[in-house]
């Protein structure tokens, strides 16, 4: 082999093994700093508004009539905002839904007319699917109703958790699956005019709710 020709060898090896020890240390920094995607895939950073709708039921207990179940449907809106750091997301939302639920025994009536909850939410995310918890407060507006058709309504206070599953459409449209589990805080207290004794009580929720999203473009 020719002088020139080995050193023309020599280089080419040259450029193969930095070829390789630039890939192995972007490699290795990739995985040292968590960097687990590619960074065009989807970011969830953003602020987003969308609308919801689903099926709910739970149960009440009052300290003078016993137990009652009711159930029925919601649907809602909510806006939130996320930030993503690596594979981790960070949000908070705040939500508003209309309820029909309802449930009734021989001597009282339990009616949810709106729900509303304030949560921050923690999440996971691989590309265009995440998978989160949420929790915080949320406030129930129901009414009692006694036989006689004596009402009582009142908005009371109540925690919530719930986990869900949030995956895009497109880069703007994202569909949503969750689940949340609702329950006073404390308890309520019906008044004597209504049943002719004062009681309290006490009720949880079960939420199933579908939504969609439209996340705006972020800078």
């Amino acid at each position: 082999m020719s002088s020139s020709g080995w050193k023309d060898a020599k280089l080419m090896r040259i450029r193969i093994a930095a070829v390789v020890f630039v890939t192995m240390c972007t490699g290795q920094m990739a995985l040292a700093g968590g960097i687990d995607v590619p960074p065009d895939f989807y970011d969830w950073t953003g602020v987003y508004v969308g609308a919801n709708a689903g099926y709910a039921g739970g149960s009440v207990t009052d300290s003078t009539t016993g137990t009652q179940s009711f159930s029925g449907a919601i649907a809602g809106g909510q806006i939130g905002a996320n930030l993503q750091y690596r594979s981790l997301i960070f949000g908070a939302e705040v939500d508003g839904d209309w309820s029909d639920q309802q449930g009734s025994s021989s001597t009282l009536s339990f009616n949810t007319r709106w729900l509303a909850t304030a949560r921050i939410r923690v999440g996971w995310a691989y590309d265009n699917i995440a998978y989160y918890a949420t929790g915080g407060a949320g406030y129930v507006h129901f009414s009692s109703n006694a036989p006689d058709g004596t009402a009582f309504n009142a908005t009371h206070t109540a925690w919530v958790a719930g986990l869900g599953q949030e995956s895009t459409i497109n880069r703007n449209l994202l569909l949503r699956f969750e689940v949340l589990y609702l329950s006073f805080l404390g308890n309520a207290t019906t008044p004597s005019s209504v049943i002719g004794v004062s009681s309290s009580q006490s009720m949880y929720d079960i939420m199933f709710r579908i939504g969609l999203n439209y996340k705006f473009a972020w800078p």
